[in-house]
C-alpha cells in the first residue's frame, strides 16, 4: 500500500510540473522586424525617400482636407453615369492620383549633398542664437535655419542647422543632436556615415 501511494503522489507531481508546459504557446520574435523609421525598406519604390518629411509615411491623402474635398467633388460627379465595375476601376485609379497628390505636397527639392561621418553632442544654446532643442545639428558651411536631411543606411531624419562645428579634422561633416542621432543609429556608436542633403523650403 505504502508503495502504490508513492506512485500515485509521484504521479500528480509529474502532470502539475507537465501541464502547464504544454498549454502554454511559445513566444516568437521576428528575426529582423521592420519599423517605420525604415522607409528604403517599407517604401523601394519611391527613389529620393530621404527627401519627404519623414511623418508623411505616417498618415495617407485622407489627412489633407483639400484632397478629402476633391475625392468627394469625384464621387458625386461619378453618381451621375457609368456602370458599376467601370467605377470601381476608375476610383482605383483616383485614390493612387490622391496619394501622389499627398506625398507630393511634402516632397522637397534638394540643393547639395555632402557624404562624411557624424557625431552626437547635447548643447542648450547654439552659435545661431537660438535655443537648442529636438532635432538640430551643427555645421561648419550650412546657413543658419537651414533644413537638412541627414541619412544613414534604410533611415532618415530631418534637421535643422542651429549651431555651428565640428571643428575636429577628418571626414566629420555635422554634429547631431541626441535625438536625431538616435533616429539613425544606436547612441553607443559614437560616430556614424551619414549623406547630408540640404533641402529647399
Amino acid at each position: 500500500m505504502r508503495y502504490l501511494g508513492r506512485v500515485t503522489i509521484l504521479g500528480a507531481l509529474l502532470a502539475a510540473l507537465l501541464v502547464p508546459a504544454a498549454s502554454t504557446p511559445a513566444v516568437s520574435t521576428p528575426a529582423n522586424p521592420t519599423t517605420t523609421e525604415d522607409p528604403a525598406i517599407l517604401h523601394p519604390h519611391e527613389r529620393k525617400w530621404w527627401q519627404y518629411d519623414p511623418d508623411v509615411w505616417g498618415h495617407s491623402w485622407k489627412a489633407h482636407a483639400s484632397l478629402r474635398r476633391a475625392y468627394k467633388r469625384w464621387v458625386k460627379d461619378q453618381e451621375r453615369g457609368s456602370d458599376e465595375g467601370v467605377r470601381a476601376s476608375a476610383e482605383r485609379d483616383f485614390r493612387k492620383q490622391l496619394e501622389e497628390r499627398h506625398l507630393d505636397l511634402h516632397f522637397h527639392d534638394a540643393i547639395s549633398t555632402q557624404a562624411g561621418t557624424a557625431s552626437w553632442y547635447s548643447d542648450r544654446h547654439g552659435a545661431c542664437g537660438k535655443r537648442l532643442k529636438g532635432f538640430y545639428a551643427a555645421s561648419r558651411t550650412l546657413p543658419c535655419g537651414t533644413t537638412v536631411s541627414v541619412r544613414s543606411g534604410g533611415r532618415y531624419v530631418f534637421v535643422t542647422i542651429l549651431d555651428r562645428g565640428p571643428f575636429t579634422g577628418g571626414s566629420r561633416i555635422l554634429d547631431l543632436s541626441k535625438k536625431a542621432f538616435r533616429r539613425l543609429g544606436p547612441i553607443g556608436a559614437g560616430v556614424i556615415h551619414i549623406k547630408a542633403t540640404r533641402l529647399r523650403g
